[in-house]
């Protein structure tokens, strides 16, 4: 079943940081795994500030996001590199 792809609004900045290719190597992802997968099994669940959200790995490139079932959606809450845990200290402060 497809899901409904919704972004937050700072994502397209984290998409323009990684470039060209690691965009396009995350939102190639997005498309396999999420949209056309079972995002509810296909990343690791998180804990913490960022409880109720998944995070896939694609090289050193994470994509945070939550899942909500009763409305068939996904919200991508980040994209980045996990270098210093950047993505994720992004994911808890403004999303």
């Amino acid at each position: 079943m497809a899901r409904s792809v919704i972004y937050h609004a700072e994502v397209t900045e984290d998409l323009v940081a990684l470039g060209a290719v690691g965009a396009g190597r995350a939102l190639a992802v997005i498309e396999e795994r999420i949209i056309r997968g079972e995002p509810d099994k296909a990343g690791k669940p998180m804990r913490g500030l960022l409880s109720g959200c998944r995070r896939i790995r694609t090289g050193n490139i994470r994509i945070v996001y939550r899942v909500d079932g009763k409305r068939v959606e996904v919200l991508i809450v980040a994209i980045g590199a996990r270098r210093d845990a950047e993505v994720y200290q992004t994911g808890e402060s403004s999303r």
